[in-house]
Parts: structure tokens; sequence; C-alpha cells
């Protein structure tokens, strides 16, 4: 014998205890666009600072490597320059004195920083 669903039809269920409300969006679908908004600023923001430090940084060493564009050195009354040279830190000088020779080590702002005697035996 079958049996079946024949002359059955199916209808909705409009009674209000079955409806159920729409869902709210979540916190963050409803403010997906200010957080996109924040990462493209922060973002904008960090390349910004970067290539200030970096500029910063570049100019800051750019400065302490180059000569000084001119300097002057005072040296006492009967003394004569013999020759002089240019090293990282300054210049050595090799000066004639009446008490003898002698070679100086100046730094880059003029300054002697040593003195040395050179005695003959």
């Amino acid at each position: 014998m079958r049996q079946g669903l024949k002359g059955t039809v199916m209808t909705a269920d409009s009674s209000p205890e079955n409806t159920i409300p729409p869902e709210e969006p979540s916190a963050i679908v409803r403010n997906l666009g200010m957080i996109k908004a924040a990462a493209i600023i922060m973002g904008v923001l960090i390349i910004i600072l970067t290539v200030i430090v970096v500029g910063t940084i570049a100019s800051r060493l750019a400065k302490m490597s180059a000569p000084p564009e001119a300097m002057t050195i005072t040296v006492p009354g009967g003394t004569d320059i013999r020759s002089a040279s240019r090293d990282g830190s300054g210049m050595l000088l090799v000066v004639d004195t009446p008490q003898g020779q002698q070679i100086w080590q100046v730094s880059a702002s003029g300054k002697r920083l040593q003195t040395i005697t050179i005695v003959s035996e």
C-alpha cells in the first residue's frame, strides 16, 4: 500500500511568535569605512615620518663629515709653517719655531690638540 502526501498543501505560518527580527550588523561591519580610513591615514603617516627620520639622519651625517669652509690658525711670532697635511679629524702641521721643529695636531675647528717637539741628539 502506498501512502503519500497527496492533497497536502504547505502554507507559511505568519504568526507573530515565529517571525525573527533581522540581525543588526556587528560593530566591525558598521564601522568598516572608518577602520579603512584610519588604516590608510596611519600608513601615510608611517611613510612620511620614515622619510623625515631618514632625511634628518642624512643631513646630520653630511654636516659631520663636511670640512669647514675656512679655517684660521694663529701661530706665534717667529714661527714658520714648513708643511701641512689633512687627516680625517683635522690637520697636521710641521712648524719651525725658535725652540726647534714641532709637529702640531690641529682639530677641524682650528684648535691645537697636541704639540710634538722634535729634539736632535
